[in-house]
């Protein structure tokens, strides 16, 4: 009987040792996109009403194996608690690049202000075609600005 104990023990280790393995294969690197001198709450549950945890900057990343649940995503490597959940609006898999300074709007018409990423339009929702806008941070598919979040696709930098 001891003998089988142990042999079921070894294949469970083994059999545990190659999921852990599995899993850090399919991790994937993200990184905070929000308002410069604001931070990202980590909550310890998906959900806006859980336990925070930690707090990340713009530039700050994560690794993530992409399981979302109520529109957070599950971060590892956070700092003391060592994993939480970051709301999915505030994380990029593209690396922020600072731009502080102005860009014009290039959109046919206009452009929607958001408070997120995919969110909310802002109070002051419409940036029009020719206006200027004060950048922060970049990524090729979105800009943090001093009117919110636009699509990067609709802005140029100023001459």
């Amino acid at each position: 009987l001891l003998v089988v104990i142990i042999i079921a023990g070894t294949i469970f280790m083994a059999a545990l040792s190659a999921n852990m393995a599995y899993a850090s294969d399919r991790l994937v690197r993200c990184w905070v996109l929000c308002q410069p001198g604001s931070q990202v709450v980590v909550r310890r549950t998906p959900s806006k009403n859980a336990m925070e945890v930690g707090q990340l900057e713009v530039g700050d990343w994560f690794e993530t194996d992409a399981v979302s649940s109520n529109g957070y995503i599950r971060a590892y490597g956070i700092g003391e608690y060592g994993e939480g959940w970051i709301y999915c609006g505030y994380v990029s898999t593209i690396e922020p690049v600072k731009a502080g300074m102005t860009y014009c709007c290039v959109a046919k018409n206009r452009v929607a202000c958001r408070r997120w990423m995919d969110g909310p339009q802002t109070a002051n929702p419409w940036l029009k075609n020719g206006s200027q806008v004060q950048v922060f941070y970049r990524t090729s598919e979105w800009s943090v600005t001093s009117r919110g979040y636009i699509r990067s696709e609709y802005l140029e930098a100023d001459p």
